[in-house]
């Protein structure tokens, strides 16, 4: 049996090799990009849709509270994002209820937008164990961060899920 290193195959190939883009680790299989968000608004909820397809995922926006509790039940996602709207409004403590319930679930990671400079919010939201708690209108290019680094922890995840069931 011959072995051949490959160096030794590169050298004899004409053609470059081709590098990719994409940093090893962050590849997540289409399917699994898939994030329920539950939001206030129109406006927020196409800044909230653009920044999640930005980074490839795939978005299920319910604008009612009981619509996103259908949807948290029904589907089985691995991020969910709850926008709350500012602390006067009548939808404020329903949400904030709907946050509660999807990180008892456990079946996904949380992010919670919260409010600027509200302390008591993000004591509420980390106690919950929220994966990341972003303090009032950060923009899309926070949100695209957070997408961004969502998909790298899943795809970590995977990568370990899958090398885990290969020794088993």
């Amino acid at each position: 049996m011959e072995f051949v290193s490959t160096q030794s195959i590169r050298r004899r190939s004409k053609q470059p090799e081709k590098q990719s883009n994409v940093p090893v680790g962050s590849l997540v299989l289409p399917s699994m990009l898939h994030c329920l968000m539950l939001t206030w608004s129109d406006e927020r909820a196409g800044l909230l849709r653009n920044a999640a397809e930005s980074e490839s995922w795939r978005s299920t926006v319910n604008r009612d509270v009981q619509e996103y509790l259908r949807n948290l039940f029904r589907l089985r996602v691995p991020l969910t994002l709850i926008d709350l709207p500012c602390l006067k409004s009548n939808s404020y403590v329903g949400i904030q209820q709907a946050a509660s319930h999807a990180s008892e679930l456990g079946s996904s990671q949380v992010i919670i937008c919260g409010n600027d400079n509200h302390r008591e919010e993000e004591i509420w939201a980390r106690g919950l164990g929220v994966w990341a708690y972003l303090p009032g209108d950060r923009g899309p290019a926070g949100l695209e961060f957070v997408f961004g680094d969502a998909r790298q922890a899943l795809a970590k995840s995977a990568m370990t899920y899958v090398e885990l069931e290969a020794y088993h």
